[in-house]
């Protein structure tokens, strides 16, 4: 099982990194360019997201289209909308735990949960969704990110300390 957790100090660093290097993705594989961006989003890193996208990167959940009760349509395009749309979930961060993923055609697919937590100390609050995310890459950017989330799954967590 791979476990991509965002809170490890060389994580952090290299995610600093690959920000700094923006610009030149071209050598990146879509693999490392997905993964760091869902580093990144877990970690609620809206600069180094900023950097992985293109001005037309998409972000959506179809599944969400119909859940009012526990989330707006999510369907953004453009670094402002995404990170805009992200940040008003009021998330503190995210631990995915992937159960399998593989790559095609510049799109890699991660399946298995997300932990998230929102809100800080006393009144934080934890929840586990399955889901299973694509990140299309191209040209060394994330063009898209696609969730397929299992609301009615979800189950709520003990806060992780």
């Amino acid at each position: 099982m791979v476990r991509l957790t965002t809170l490890s100090l060389a994580l952090a660093g290299s995610l600093t990194g690959f920000a700094a290097a923006a610009a030149d993705h071209h050598e990146e594989t879509p693999r490392a360019v997905a993964e760091a961006w869902l580093d990144a989003y877990s970690s609620q890193d809206f600069a180094v997201m900023t950097a992985l996208m293109t001005e037309d990167t998409v972000f959506i959940d179809p599944t969400s289209f119909n859940i009012d009760m526990v989330t707006d349509r999510i369907e953004w395009r453009g670094p402002e909308a995404i990170t805009a749309g992200v940040s008003a979930w009021g998330i503190n961060h995210g631990r995915y735990t992937v159960d399998r993923s593989y790559e095609a055609s510049g799109r890699v697919i991660f399946n298995g949960h997300i932990d998230v937590i929102y809100g800080e100390g006393e009144n934080a609050q934890a929840f586990r969704y399955p889901i299973t995310t694509i990140i299309t890459v191209e040209d060394g950017r994330v063009a898209e990110h696609r969730d397929y989330t299992d609301f009615n799954g979800a189950s709520r967590i003990a806060v992780p300390h």
